[in-house]
């Protein structure tokens, strides 16, 4: 797999006859750290300093293992458009497909920032993760919580997720979004809260008058406590649901104390 290639539409911005270190091998360990779950720009001198026999298969480090400020100063002056699409692209790449594997799609606000500050309203990412390789897919910056609604479909539409089950938080328990996702021949795993209340009141009513045909209970013991799971399962027939929602086959209920 040629993972350069996926760097190509990176532009070099420094003078080459200055440069010690290759720009492609500073983006490649960057990436290398950010699939082993590094976070800053010393894990990624770390990973290439810990890993030296993998890092060389796909880097030459003609001067060695770049610095941690030579990491941030690269990186604080790319594109950060053009590099988060390399990226996407890359980690698709890497997946190969998406196939029956779990996407999460939700959205997060970042540290540090003051949604009370002047002139601020917060900002927000809207990603797309593989849980099973913790891998974003797809990413996409909102000005507040309200524009997640929007950034979902944009998302959705960036993916193949044929085959792939997609999990979104109820923000994101729409009919259209329900239909997209069909459309594209995925699946569909929709949070339900009080926000939509006649939705999730015909939810309640239809568990309280139908007994569930599928039962499961687990307990465990964490953080000094026991907690009890209690997930039931009812056909989407049987639930007095807007019919709009494409495909809809079940309803789950999952209570945690």
């Amino acid at each position: 797999m040629d993972l350069v290639s996926y760097f190509s539409d990176i532009e070099d911005f420094r003078m080459v006859n200055k440069c010690d270190h290759l720009l492609s091998d500073i983006l490649l360990i960057g990436l290398f750290t950010y699939l082993s779950n590094g976070e800053d720009y010393e894990d990624m001198v770390l990973f290439a300093e810990n890993h030296p026999d993998f890092v060389r298969e796909y880097c030459k480090l003609p001067n060695g293992v770049p610095s941690h400020d030579t990491f941030n100063r690269v990186f604080s002056s790319l594109d950060t458009s053009v590099l988060n699409k390399c990226l996407m692209d890359c980690g698709k790449a890497i997946l190969d497909t998406l196939g029956e594997k779990k996407i999460c799609i939700d959205g997060k606000k970042i540290k540090g920032v003051n949604p009370r500050g002047r002139g601020n309203t917060g900002l927000y990412i809207v990603n797309a993760w593989v849980s099973e390789n913790e891998l974003c897919i797809g990413q996409k910056k909102v000005a507040d919580k309200s524009n997640e609604i929007t950034a979902i479909p944009e998302i959705i539409n960036s993916l193949d997720i044929e085959n792939a089950v997609v999990s979104i938080d109820a923000m994101g328990c729409q009919k259209e979004i329900a239909s997209l996702i069909m459309a594209k021949k995925g699946h569909y795993l929709l949070s339900l809260k009080s926000n939509q209340s006649e939705l999730f009141e015909d939810v309640v009513c239809g568990f309280k008058a139908r007994s569930s045909e599928c039962f499961s209970e687990e307990w465990e013991y964490s953080s000094s406590r026991f907690e009890t799971r209690k997930c039931r399962i009812l056909q989407a027939k049987d639930v007095l649901l807007d019919e709009n929602f494409i495909g809809l086959g079940g309803v789950e209920n999952l209570d945690s104390n």
